[in-house]
């Protein structure tokens, strides 16, 4: 049986590279875009397919409520969320403000929230529906404070969000792309700049010499064998909580799983012993 797609960030990259697959799979899509007319439709799919303007940096939870309604006037329902609209940058703690924080929050977090406070109603209604939420490596590693932190919020989001709704038929997968040939790297997906420079913190410049290079297209991840991944979680039985995916990705996982352990293990004699 054919599913309903509802995806942000579908203009590009990775979220357009999914509307694709599903709509290959013989799915039924609903391209969510920043600007209005951003995913052209192909022409073998126009009667499977619409491009939605949604920008989730808006607060109004109303304009999220209409969309969805939206895609459910046209296909009938919806039963795959991609929450994918995102942005990153590489700043540091002490040189980035505050309110440049909280503007990075605003997308990468609470708008993904505000999407899937729209879609829950129908999704526990039908007593089933899968929920991809785009994190990233970053939301499993140590990294510049602002971009990791969102991410790592991403994650947690995910994890206690799947614990509330799986009584009612809904997973949510947690995926954590590696490096990927996309335009993710580019001034209109990279939008956060140092809001003052500190020169202690020069011998980390390193990862803003490691983003201009990703600028060059040359990684390693296909997005579109991403997408096929994801269309094939989508029908699983048993789709994963947590999903790291490029060839880079697992060991990003393995790595913060093995800190974790290392830590554990070095005080649990100590740690264990504060019962009365």
């Amino acid at each position: 049986m054919s599913k309903v797609w509802f995806i942000t960030g579908a203009g590009k990259g990775i979220g357009h590279a999914i509307a694709l697959a599903a709509l290959k799979k013989g799915d039924f899509v609903v391209a969510a875009t920043r600007k209005e007319n951003a995913f052209s439709v192909p022409d073998d799919y126009k009667e499977r397919a619409i491009n939605l303007k949604l920008d989730v940096s808006d607060t109004e939870l109303k304009i999220y409520e209409k969309a969805v309604q939206t895609a459910i006037d046209a296909f009938g329902s919806i039963d795959v969320l991609v929450n994918n609209a995102g942005y990153g940058g590489v700043t540091f703690f002490e040189e980035t403000d505050e309110e440049t924080i909280k503007r990075m929050f605003e997308v990468n977090l609470f708008g993904l929230m505000r999407v899937t406070r729209a879609v829950l109603p129908a999704m526990r209604k039908q007593r089933i529906g899968r929920i991809f939420n785009i994190a990233s490596g970053a939301g499993y590693s140590a990294g510049p404070v602002p971009y990791h932190t969102s991410k790592f919020a991403v994650t947690g989001f995910s994890t206690s969000l799947a614990f509330e709704v799986e009584n009612f038929g809904i997973n949510v997968t947690n995926v954590a792309p590696g490096m990927f040939r996309t335009n993710f790297y580019d001034k209109s997906s990279w939008g956060i700049m140092p809001d003052k420079h500190i020169e202690d913190y020069d011998v980390y410049r390193w990862q803003t010499d490691f983003v201009k290079d990703a600028e060059k297209g040359e990684q390693l991840g296909d997005p579109g064998k991403l997408a096929e991944v994801l269309v094939e979680v989508a029908y699983s039985a048993n789709p994963p909580l947590h999903l790291p995916i490029g060839e880079d990705a697992p060991a990003v996982l393995d790595g913060m799983c093995e800190k974790i352990k290392t830590d554990m293990e070095a005080w649990r004699d100590k740690v264990v012993r504060t019962s009365f």
